[in-house]
């Protein structure tokens, strides 16, 4: 996983934290699928398209079920619906687990560059625990997981994204602050999250949110390949800003 060569020396990056759907691997569409399959398992005549997911996906809280008909002579609703719920995230971690699911460009080098320079790695996503474990390990592998120093995962925060809670929380388990971290970020909720935590962020926006405007970003790419991003340009960047951001000037 690692190389020989000497690591470099940073200057103010200490933490690296990453979002994961989308980050590690275009897995919206997954969820989508997922949904779908459990739609015709519980006998609903719905199937969502993509635009019908992404509508949902920008909604801030709340279930991705709600509005949505259940069928006649169901009494309890919410407990269909929470049955329906956990066939789709069955559905999910059976199809996440799909040899055909590859890494994001860069992903896995950034996270091999992090760990070769000492830097500490940590997840903020407010997908559920099982969820977030299943991704890790399939983008990642199992090594490189047990080396994180925190997986917070929706469950653990009270409020979702856009608030910034789960960083906040990923923040108080690294022991570092803010002025030296760094976000990487797919989405306009999870921007304005980690900028609510203070963090400087990277997007790279996903299949779902490529047209999106993250102006508010310090740095977007396409990717981390294509926008050669490394942890060398990363602590660069964020030195850049801390100076500019102490001397005042623009």
């Amino acid at each position: 996983m690692q190389n020989q060569s000497t690591p470099a020396r940073l200057s103010c990056l200490r933490g690296l934290i990453l979002d994961l759907d989308g980050v590690l691997a275009d897995t919206e569409d997954i969820h989508r699928q997922a949904y779908n399959l459990a739609f015709r398992e519980a006998g609903i005549s719905l199937e969502w398209s993509y635009d019908d997911y992404r509508s949902r996906l920008i909604q801030s809280a709340g279930s991705k079920l709600q509005g949505v008909t259940v069928p006649d002579g169901i009494k309890d609703r919410t407990a269909f619906l929470d049955h329906l719920y956990d066939r789709k995230r069955r559905h999910y971690l059976e199809l996440i687990r799909s040899p055909e699911l590859k890494p994001r460009p860069g992903i896995v080098r950034l996270v091999d560059e992090a760990l070769e320079c000492g830097v500490a790695l940590a997840s903020a996503s407010t997908c559920a625990r099982e969820g977030a474990m299943a991704i890790l390990h399939h983008c990642l592998g199992a090594e490189r997981v047990r080396r994180f120093i925190t997986i917070r995962a929706g469950d653990d925060a009270p409020r979702r994204k856009p608030a910034p809670d789960i960083y906040l929380l990923a923040l108080e388990d690294l022991a570092l602050p803010p002025e030296n971290c760094i976000a990487i970020e797919d989405s306009l909720h999870g921007l304005e999250a980690a900028h609510a935590a203070g963090l400087w962020t990277l997007v790279t926006p996903s299949q779902y949110t490529v047209g999106d405007d993250f102006s508010p970003a310090d740095q977007i790419a396409a990717d981390l390949d294509q926008g050669n991003i490394s942890i060398v340009s990363l602590d660069r960047d964020l030195l850049r800003t801390r100076i500019r951001n102490d001397t005042g000037l623009k």
